[in-house]
This record gives structure tokens, sequence and C-alpha cells, in this order.
């Protein structure tokens, strides 16, 4: 009468395993690309002289000078 009934919580066990991986793997995941987006969003100290530079709010003398600065 009840020869079936196993499979099913073996089955039931299955899934909940798969989704707690799929979460697991979401956050991970999630956390990696969070974490590439703050990376991604810092200037360096060169990049942000050249926009200086490049809008015009400092001269070229100034930039040469800082970029040698810098890189030192």
């Amino acid at each position: 009468m009840f020869w079936g009934s196993g499979g099913h919580m073996g089955l039931m066990g299955l899934w909940w395993i798969v989704v707690l991986a799929a979460v697991v793997a979401a956050a991970w995941f999630g956390a990696a690309a969070a974490g590439r987006r703050r990376r991604g969003e810092e200037a360096s100290a060169e990049e942000k002289l050249k926009k200086r530079y490049a809008d015009g709010k400092i001269d070229r003398d100034t930039f040469e000078q800082m970029l040698a600065d810098i890189r030192r």
C-alpha cells in the first residue's frame, strides 16, 4: 500500500537541496557583481586629473606638473 511514498520523500529532499544551491549561487554572483561595480566606479587619480584637464579646469602646465607628481 505505501510502496511508492518513499521515493517522493527522496525527491522532495533533492528539490530543497537544488533550491538552496540556487539561492546560494544567486547571492554569490550578486555579491561578486556588486563588488565589480564598486571597483569600477572608482577613478584613479590620473583619470580624475585627465578629466579636470579635459574640462578646462586646469591649464597644461598644471596638468603636466600634477601628472608627474602622481606618477612618482
